[in-house]
């Protein structure tokens, strides 16, 4: 740069670098300068229009991401940065266009489909925005954004057990992620850390998590059905009157739930006529996860026990036992 101060391409890394420092006034000044010097080049345009959001002024950086875009009307970068630009502004339509030309212009990109996820959800086309970012992860398993973004849409549509798999999947890829990070924990039990010191123990939490993440009634009459002891006392005293306990109550009766003592009792009897096939398969599903959670737990324990984990490893592990057999309970008998 000191031989030749008006290099466009020195000059488009000069602003690249402050732009990464975040020093935005400067890397505004320095792509003004790139672009003065090579007018005809869209990536200097890209650059300033970038940095104009940077700084907050989102309006003014629709001029430069246009005319970058016009120079190059098939880079996906620029259309996604014009997309996600367009969906900031309200203007969700144009948005969207943009976005699904980018999908198009370049389909092995996840990136292409995480900005078409996140303009579809400005938009409130959920099923869309669920397409795409399902699509991103098929094209690249490793994009956190993806998998965070996945994780927001299944927390706002009330699964937070399958949220935090998405979010902790987004932090182990990406183990500084703000957002995840964030995410993760507005879905997190509150009281910290878990520290069991049985299965029993274990597994009252795994019910009060299935409760938390509002499990159907199957899934937690099953689980009741198969756990031990702990979990069914618990069971009973927090389900009482509710439909997955008086499903128990039937189950227990068997035939006799026909007895006629009254509409409500006929109803309930015919309900679980119509159910017991399904509660059946559930009750089997039930009891070879609780068979599996057995395993793991004795292996885990094991290793404290050996002294091969720390207590704060321990307790972590055990977290993360929990929220993957709560998944795997919820998932198995959706």
């Amino acid at each position: 740069m000191a031989s030749n101060p008006n290099d466009p391409e020195g000059l488009e890394i000069e602003g690249l670098c402050h732009l990464r420092r975040r020093d935005l006034p400067r890397a505004l000044e320095v792509l003004g300068r790139a672009i003065a010097a090579a007018p005809d080049t869209p990536h200097p345009h890209y650059l300033y229009g970038f940095a104009l959001r940077e700084a907050g002024r989102s309006p003014e950086a629709e001029k430069p991401l246009g005319e970058a875009l016009r120079r190059s009307p098939d880079e996906p970068v620029y259309l996604r940065a014009l997309a996600e630009l367009s969906s900031e502004l309200g203007r969700h339509d144009e948005a969207l266009v943009l976005a699904r030309r980018a999908a198009e212009v370049a389909p092995e990109r996840a990136a292409n489909f995480v900005t078409l996820g996140f303009v579809a959800s400005a938009a409130r086309d959920k099923a869309l925005a669920r397409e795409s970012y399902e699509r991103a992860v098929a094209v690249d398993p490793s994009d956190p954004a993806a998998w965070n973004n996945l994780g927001c849409l299944e927390l706002e549509a009330g699964r937070p057990l399958q949220a935090k798999a998405r979010f902790r999947e987004a932090l182990r890829l990406d183990p500084r992620g703000e957002r995840a990070q964030r995410n993760l924990g507005l879905v997190l039990a509150p009281g910290g850390t878990a520290r069991y010191r049985s299965f029993e123990g274990l597994c009252e939490e795994l019910m009060r998590e299935l409760r938390r993440g509002r499990a159907a009634p199957l899934v937690l009459v099953a689980l009741a059905l198969e756990a031990h002891g702990a979990v069914r006392g618990m069971y009973s005293r927090e389900a009482a009157l509710s439909g997955a306990a008086i499903t128990v109550a039937l189950r227990t009766m068997g035939p006799a739930a026909l007895v006629p003592l009254g509409f409500g009792a006929a109803a309930a009897g015919l309900a679980w006529l119509t159910q017991r096939k399904k509660l059946e398969a559930a009750r089997a599903r039930a009891r070879d996860v609780v068979r599996e959670a057995n395993r793991e737990w004795d292996v885990l324990w094991r290793r404290w026990i050996d002294g091969t984990l720390t207590r704060p490893a321990r307790d972590q592990e055990i977290d993360l036992l929990i929220e993957k057999l709560a998944l795997r309970l919820v998932e198995g008998m959706a």
